[in-house]
């Protein structure tokens, strides 16, 4: 297949906007004789006119070959065997070009599992393979630092234009390969305010449920992106269009799904805008803070519960609330020392009910307290109770 080749004055790329540290390794690596090409995500960033949170290249040099060129590189990784370029204050990561999903008998190659998730893809390949094996086409295209041209087999320029999100091949087959793909393109579609094309969105609801089956530690990474994307609204609302927030959290999807499910869809609308505004204020949002937010309502509502059969404090009632409901989460494997975090926030609620000067004096040293006054200010807010109790906190801190 022949490329559409985008000649320099019909695309605005500008080496101005690449990093110096990329445009180092790209003319370091045609020097030394090989192909390298800037590629994926910041060419398509750079074609919307986005600052590129970082710059991938994609070369015909093996990872071996690209550590010989460049002393300050080491290379990582089994599944994807990858070469990072290290500079004073940025890693360029570098990939080889790499074939599409072949028959190989290699043990060292490519492997799949029973159900057809790739778990091992290290074939080399031309530039075409590896464009025609990522996931969407907008992020499927090559910039050629030799004569500043975009190369595009897929027609992901076109895409971008009309701010589509495509799949590459077939939308089944790829979501099966690997089902995290499911959550790149919400985000992406979320983020970059694209649509997904509807052939996607029909394989997206067919292929959600292989998400239980996901690596947790990768789910988890994925749920983090979605904290700071700073468009976790509308991330929120394709989730629920397309059925897959019941597969991540089936028992919040279920707490929804209740007689009194309005109040609670309020809340996380509510919770998803306030995290965007955070974002939008330049706040690295904490994930405890995040995840205390998300499940801050369903946590409360099951310590009520646990209040009432095990005849517990509120106190206890919503430390073993959190614990429960944690421990149920095991297709999100979120660390030991965030799910305690989000446990200290809750437990501390009760003390905001405690309105003296003593408990203030006491309670404003406590490490959990920021955080803890940030849930119980969100809450009072959006619930409309406790709103004397927290006008009273606030003032003390403004003091």
């Amino acid at each position: 297949m022949d490329p559409e080749i985008i000649v320099r004055n019909n695309h605005p790329v500008s080496r101005r906007h690449i990093s110096s540290a990329a445009l180092k390794v790209l003319y370091g690596l045609n020097d030394a004789g090989y192909t390298a090409y800037l590629a994926g995500g910041g060419v398509r960033d750079l074609l919307l006119g986005r600052a590129p949170k970082d710059f991938d290249i994609a070369t015909s040099a093996t990872p071996e070959e690209v550590k010989k060129v460049f002393r300050n590189c080491r290379l990582i990784g089994r599944r994807f065997r990858l070469a990072h370029v290290y500079f004073r204050n940025e890693i360029v990561e570098v990939s080889t070009f790499r074939a599409l999903n072949p028959v190989s008998n290699a043990e060292d190659d490519t492997f799949l599992s029973k159900d057809g998730l790739v778990l091992r893809d290290n074939v080399f390949g031309t530039p075409e393979e590896d464009a025609l094996r990522r996931d969407f086409t907008m992020n499927a295209l090559f910039y050629n630092v030799a004569d500043y041209s975009i190369i595009d087999y897929v027609h992901g320029r076109d895409d971008i234009q009309r701010r589509i999100i495509r799949v590459i091949g077939d939308p089944d087959q790829r979501f099966i390969e690997d089902p995290v793909r499911i959550l790149r393109a919400v985000r992406f579609a979320a983020c970059l305010d694209f649509t997904i094309e509807q052939s996607a969105q029909e394989a997206i609801r067919r292929n959600a449920p292989l998400l239980e089956g996901c690596s947790s530690s990768r789910l988890y990474e994925e749920i983090l992106r979605l904290c700071n994307c700073g468009r976790s609204v509308r991330f929120f609302q394709l989730f629920n269009e397309l059925n897959v927030q019941e597969h991540l959290f089936p028992e919040l999807s279920a707490w929804m799904k209740m007689p009194d499910g309005g109040s609670k869809t309020h809340w996380l609308e509510k919770s998803f805008l306030q995290i965007d505004r955070w974002r939008a204020a330049g706040i690295l949002i904490d994930p405890a803070l995040f995840f205390t937010l998300i499940f801050g309502e369903y946590h409360e509502w099951a310590a009520a519960q646990l209040m009432k059969s095990e005849n517990l404090s509120l106190a206890a009632a919503l430390q073993e609330a959190v614990a429960r409901h944690l421990r149920q989460i095991d297709r999100i494997l979120i660390p030991k020392s965030v799910t305690h975090r989000i446990a200290e926030i809750m437990s501390c609620q009760p003390r905001f009910l405690r309105i003296t000067p003593k408990n203030y004096q006491r309670f404003s040293t406590h490490r959990a307290f920021l955080d803890a006054f940030l849930y119980f200010k969100f809450s009072a807010r959006t619930t409309g109770c406790n709103i004397a109790e927290f006008e009273w906190w606030d003032k003390q801190r403004k003091r």
